[in-house]
């Protein structure tokens, strides 16, 4: 037992750094040895005024040495205790997640398929538990992120619970109930910045917490703007018509640009509306066509970069292709005009836009001429046409492309590789819809690896892009 009065404020009267040990002296005249482990939130200098917090028995018999050396004064553990607690703690936490997917048969790093195979009972369960996790300082977050990208109303009735300022939390707002975000509302007014946080260069964090941190508004009133957009309804985007009102022209544009974020886009009256189809059919991964069995959710069938006959590109002369097709009626599926993306993959894979008018029924094709590089020498070879098998999707994706969201679809919000990208129609200057994108699995038309479709029905007007 200490033979001082503890804690108490003492002196670094020497230190040597290159051995990591020092002696202290308190007001009493009392010296006291004490090692760098010691320290919990300072590096020792010599001439500094510190606080003993605890003493231990001098290992080689030289009374008491000092066992918690700190800035504060407050009691807390010495720095090695600390790390066998945390340590403690990990492994508590990593038991927990184990066995909360051992209860829904899952294994200990599910795959993005095996959360979406869960029964709508199993999710609900998921959601459930994860949120008491929580609720004990335990965020499980692999599992967190996968519910709030496969379905954000699993985390509606925990919206109270969750930031709106933050990411993932943030996308748990996706169509969420109407009396949850209206106090939001409150918060929307003309002093706010859009800057983003710029993680200093060398921080070292895994890529995807560091691309969230980046993605994530600077500012509460930009943050409530965003959850406000990602729910959707129409009063919500009414109100967020009036709050651009109140900024001036350069906030105004800032603000438009946080917006898309959430698939909302400004119209050039001034109106507010979402620019994808609640509506989404994607490919099936891996499915052979010539299997007897059809998987149970097959709805339907298409193609990938199939040819379309005597149409060429008004730009380099190739044919034009379409990158997804849906064959049937898009109407029976809710899906967007034209239910296609034709496009000239020679043209995408050097990096264009390419522009084509589409007739009302999506039957014909024809390319648009429009100002263009230099024209083009190279022509790649055109992918093998393929025919593949739809299933039923989610409209809503992760904001930014991750491994799960890898598909091809037609309908549904774009996922983005870089952000979100708004074509004005080159006719009328509205806001083009999302109608589908194509990963790049099967064709090597860009480097990061997504062709996206979006369209202005009443000019019969189609643009895809590839990711830049």
């Amino acid at each position: 037992m200490s033979t001082l009065s503890l804690p108490t404020e003492a002196r670094v009267i020497a230190y040597d750094a290159k051995d990591g040990l020092g002696t202290l002296r308190t007001p009493e005249g009392v010296e006291v040895r004490f090692g760098a482990s010691a320290c919990t939130d300072f590096t020792p200098e010599q001439g500094m005024t510190v606080w003993l917090v605890e003493t231990k028995p001098d290992p080689l018999g030289r009374g008491e040495r000092a066992k918690v050396v700190n800035r504060s004064g407050h009691v807390e553990q010495d720095r090695l205790t600390q790390i066998w607690d945390e340590h403690a703690a990990a492994d508590a936490r990593v038991d927990l997640e184990t066995a909360l997917l051992d209860r829904l048969d899952l294994p200990e790093q599910p795959e993005p398929s095996e959360y979406e195979a869960l029964s709508p009972e199993d999710r609900v369960r998921l959601a459930a538990e994860v949120m008491e996790l929580r609720r004990t300082s335990h965020l499980f977050e692999e599992a967190f992120i996968a519910l709030v990208e496969l379905d954000a109303s699993l985390l509606h009735p925990y919206l109270g619970e969750l930031s709106y300022l933050h990411e993932p939390e943030s996308l748990a707002w996706t169509d969420a109930p109407l009396e949850a975000v209206t106090p939001l509302m409150a918060e929307l007014h003309p002093g706010w910045h859009s800057q983003r946080e710029h993680l200093p260069v060398g921080t070292v964090m895994p890529h995807d917490e560091a691309q969230r941190r980046e993605r994530e508004p600077g500012d509460p009133v930009a943050a409530a703007a965003l959850a406000l957009a990602r729910s959707g309804h129409d009063d919500v985007l009414r109100a967020l018509e009036g709050w651009l009102l109140t900024l001036d022209a350069k906030q105004q544009a800032e603000a438009v640009g946080l917006l898309s974020y959430a698939n909302v886009v400004r119209r050039p009256s001034g109106l507010l509306v979402r620019n994808f189809t609640p509506a989404c059919l994607e490919v099936y991964p891996e499915w052979e066509p010539e299997e007897d069995d059809a998987p149970e959710d097959l709805v339907a069938h298409g193609a990938l970069w199939n040819p379309i006959p005597e149409a060429t590109c008004a730009h380099c002369g190739s044919e034009l292709v379409d990158a997804l097709r849906l064959d049937g009626d898009r109407a029976a599926h809710g899906l967007p005009w034209p239910a296609r993306l034709p496009t000239c993959f020679t043209c995408i894979s050097s990096g264009e836009e390419v522009y084509v008018k589409v007739s009302a029924d999506g039957g014909t094709v024809r390319s648009l001429s429009v100002d263009l590089h230099p024209p083009i020498t190279q022509r790649p070879g055109l992918p093998e046409a393929q025919p593949v098998g739809f299933r039923r999707g989610r409209a809503w994706r992760s904001l930014m492309m991750s491994d799960r969201e890898e598909r091809h679809r037609l309908g549904g919000a774009p996922s983005w590789v870089d952000g979100p990208d708004v074509k004005p129609c080159p006719r009328c200057a509205e806001p083009m819809h999302a109608v589908g994108q194509v990963a790049d699995t099967d064709a090597d038309f860009s480097d990061n690896g997504m062709l996206y479709g979006v369209a202005c029905e009443p000019c019969g007007v189609l643009c895809t892009f590839a990711s830049t």
